[in-house]
C-alpha cells in the first residue's frame, strides 16, 4: 500500500502558542491517524519500509488488546481557521487499556483499568513550541475518568520514556527503577555456566501454552502484591500480565520476523522446575533499524518461589541466608538459569545480539551470574525510563507506591 499524501505543515506563523485556550485534546480521525504513523513512520520504522510499517500499525491496532476500544489515538489540535479546512494536528500520542491491579496494607486488592501511553510525537516543524508538554498535560487529566465506570476514577497510568526523566516528570508521571541485565546469545552447542550442578534442560513454551501459564502468573501475582502490601504498609500496584498483553506483544515480533527474515518465531519462552515449584520466563524478539539494536526481551519472569525476602533484598543477601546447596532459593536460582540460558541459545538462532531482562529480582540476578559471573545490573538514565502517574491523591509515588512486576510486557 502507498504512504498517504501529508498535509504541508502549517505556516509558522499561523502556529498557536502552547497555552492557547482554544487547543483541544480530542480522538484522532482515522485519516489524522494514518497521516501521524506516515509522520512518526519516518524516525520509527526501523528497517521496515514507511508501507510495511503502516500495515504493522494496522495489524496491532486489530490484536485482542486494542481492538473495541483497547486503544484510542490522541491529538492535540487548533480549530480549522475560515481559510482551512481540516485542523491543525499538533501532537499526537497512544492510550493502551490494560488491566491491573491495586492492594493496600489493609489486605485490600482491586483489579482496576489503567493505561499505558506511548508513542508521544510531535512533527519536525512543531517541535520546541511546548505542544508536546501540552498535550500530555491535557492527557493526564482526561485518562482519569476515561473509559470508567460512572463515578469511578483512573486509578494509575504508565508510560516508558526515551528522553530522560525530567520531562515527563514535570507533567506527572513520575520516574521509577528502570535497570536490566544483559546476556550475550549462545550457540546451542556451547553451555556456560560456572555452577558445579548442571542445569537441568528447560521446556519450550508455544502460543498454546500461553494462557495457562499467564493464568497461573495472574493468580498468584494476586496473592503476592496483597502479601507485600501488608507486610510494608504501602500501596503496590500491578499490572496484569495476561494473554492478550503478551498476544499483543508477539503480534509486534511475528510482524517484523516475517518480513525480515521470511519467517515467524514459534518459541514464546521456556519453563523449567517442578510443580510447586515453576520458573517460566516469557519472550519477545526486537527489531531495531540495525542488527546491532535485534534484542530478544523477557517480557516476564515467573519464580513461584519468590519471596518477599528475595524480592526485597539484594543478591548478596539472599545468597548469605538461603542460597546453600540444595536450598530452595538455590534450587529457584538454578531453574531460573534453565530458562535464561534457552533464551540465549533462542538469541543465536535468531542472531539476536543479546538477551535483557528489566528489573530483575535478586533470585533473577543469581540466576544470570550462574551464566555469566561478570553481568551487572544496568540502570538506565535515558532510555525506556518506567514512569508512572498515581491518582489516589493520598499516596506520594515512590515514597508509599510500589510497582510490582515491572517488567518489559508492559511497555507499549
Amino acid at each position: 500500500m502507498d504512504s498517504p499524501m501529508l498535509p504541508p505543515p502549517a505556516l509558522s506563523s499561523n502556529l498557536p502558542l502552547s497555552t492557547e485556550p482554544t487547543l483541544r485534546l480530542v480522538e484522532a480521525t482515522p485519516e489524522e491517524k494514518i497521516q501521524t504513523w506516515s509522520l512518526n513512520g519516518q524516525s520509527w520504522r526501523g528497517a521496515l519500509s514507511l508501507p510495511t510499517y503502516l500495515d504493522r500499525e494496522r495489524h496491532l491496532a486489530a490484536q485482542s488488546l486494542t481492538r473495541h476500544g483497547g486503544i484510542t489515538y490522541w491529538a492535540l489540535t487548533n480549530p480549522p481557521s475560515p481559510q482551512d479546512n481540516a485542523r491543525v494536528v499538533l501532537s499526537t500520542c497512544e492510550a493502551l487499556r490494560k488491566r491491573a491491579l491495586v492492594a493496600t496494607k489493609h489486605r485490600e486488592v482491586e483489579e482496576v483499568i489503567s493505561y499505558g501511553i506511548g508513542s508521544v510525537f510531535c512533527r519536525n516543524e512543531y517541535r520546541g513550541r511546548g505542544y508536546a508538554r501540552r498535550m500530555m498535560k491535557e492527557l493526564g487529566k482526561r485518562l482519569e475518568g476515561w473509559g470508567q465506570g460512572k463515578g469511578e476514577k483512573t486509578k494509575f497510568t504508565v508510560l516508558y520514556s526515551d528522553i530522560g526523566k525530567e520531562f515527563y516528570a514535570k507533567n506527572g508521571w513520575e520516574p521509577f527503577p528502570s535497570s536490566h541485565i544483559s546476556l550475550p546469545p549462545l550457540p546451542s552447542a556451547h553451555t556456560s555456566s560456572k555452577s558445579a550442578q548442571p542445569l537441568s534442560k528447560a521446556a519450550p513454551i508455544y502460543a498454546s501454552d500461553l494462557q495457562e501459564l499467564c493464568d497461573i502468573d495472574q493468580r498468584l501475582l494476586r496473592k503476592r502484591i496483597v502479601d507485600f502490601s501488608s507486610s510494608t504498609g504501602k500501596t503496590r500496584v500491578a499490572l496484569i500480565p495476561d494473554v492478550d498483553t503478551m498476544q499483543w506483544h508477539h503480534a509486534r515480533e511475528e510482524f517484523a520476523a516475517k518480513h525480515m527474515c521470511g519467517r515467524t518465531p514459534e518459541v514464546k519462552g521456556a519453563r523449567a522446575g517442578v510443580e510447586g515449584k515453576s520458573v517460566f520466563c516469557i519472550w519477545t524478539r526486537t527489531y531495531g533499524s540495525e542488527e546491532g539494536g535485534n534484542v530478544l526481551h523477557i517480557l516476564r519472569l515467573f519464580i513461584e518461589e519468590e519471596t518477599e525476602f528475595t524480592h526485597v533484598k539484594c543478591a548478596n543477601e539472599v545468597l548469605a541466608s538461603w542460597g546453600g546447596e540444595g536450598s530452595e532459593v538455590r534450587e529457584a536460582v538454578l531453574a531460573t538459569a534453565a530458562v535464561l540460558q534457552a533464551a540465549q541459545f533462542e538469541a543465536a538462532q535468531w542472531g539476536m545480539q543479546g538477551v535483557e531482562i528489566w528489573n530483575p529480582t535478586p533470585i533473577a540476578v543469581l540466576a544470570a551470574k550462574e551464566l555469566l559471573p561478570s553481568v551487572e545490573i544496568v540502570h538506565r538514565e535515558e532510555e525506556s525510563i518506567a514512569s508512572l502517574m498515581w491518582y489516589g491523591g493520598q499516596n506520594e509515588v515512590g515514597e508509599d507506591i510500589e510497582w510490582i512486576g515491572n517488567e518489559k510486557y508492559g511497555w507499549c
